[in-house]
């Protein structure tokens, strides 16, 4: 019976050996490599969603019953609605909810959920974090973050080249203008967007503005 190995059993051995030590390590890196991939994506998918469920809401609370355009305390005056003409620039007459109801007769209100709780308007959702936790099985947790901010930001001036701020107003300043952003990162990164992050992914930007609630005003068929 022999106990040893030939030198050919050997050399084969030894090229196993090195063939494992070397692909099982790469093996590993490119499943870690997808897991992070496919992370990413459904961390996308979801901030994605979450922009798309804010922006489907009312511009402020007062519009969840009231249609019209509201008024504001810091806004420019060029996008108010002209009481002698019923006119608001960029729109027509009788247009844009600016004479029935009573022109600019509510205000716009806070950022933030207010009293009854719901988040039925869109700055519901400032400063809301949605986090995401999934147990693998070796016990270890992958995570990852989505981030909204609302912010009311001064009005694009009214011209031809128009550009749109991003700097919050203060405190009780409300303007014609919400600037809203979804943050989405892995870790805690999703907080405040920084693309220099490891973990970062991106952010999602809208402005959106306060010119009511569209209308449909419906007529019976003549017979």
């Amino acid at each position: 019976m022999r106990k040893g190995l030939t030198l050919i059993e050997l050399i084969l051995s030894m090229v196993i050996i090195g063939i494992v030590f070397t692909v099982i390590p790469r093996l590993i890196m490119s499943m870690n490599q997808s897991t992070q991939t496919t992370l990413k994506e459904e961390a996308m998918y979801n901030a994605m969603a979450q922009i798309g469920m804010v922006l489907n809401l009312p511009w402020d609370n007062n519009n969840t019953q009231n249609s019209q355009i509201l008024s504001v305390n810091t806004g420019d005056a060029a996008y108010d609605c002209n009481t002698t003409s019923g006119y608001r620039i960029g729109g027509f007459i009788g247009g844009r909810n600016c004479i029935t109801p009573p022109l600019e007769s509510y205000a716009a209100g806070a950022i933030g959920q207010e009293a009854d709780g719901l988040s039925n308007d869109i700055d519901d959702f400032a400063n809301t974090d949605i986090n995401v936790t999934k147990n693998c099985s070796n016990g270890a947790r992958g995570l990852f973050g989505i981030s909204t901010t609302v912010a009311y930001v001064n009005d694009p001036a009214a011209a031809a080249v128009i550009a749109l701020g991003t700097a919050p107003l203060g405190a009780n300043q409300y303007s014609n203008t919400k600037y809203i952003e979804v943050h989405v990162g892995l870790g805690t990164d999703h907080r405040l967007y920084d693309p220099n992050k490891q973990n970062c992914i991106t952010a999602l930007h809208y402005h959106s503005f306060n010119i009511g609630n569209i209308q449909l005003n419906t007529e019976q068929w003549p017979d």
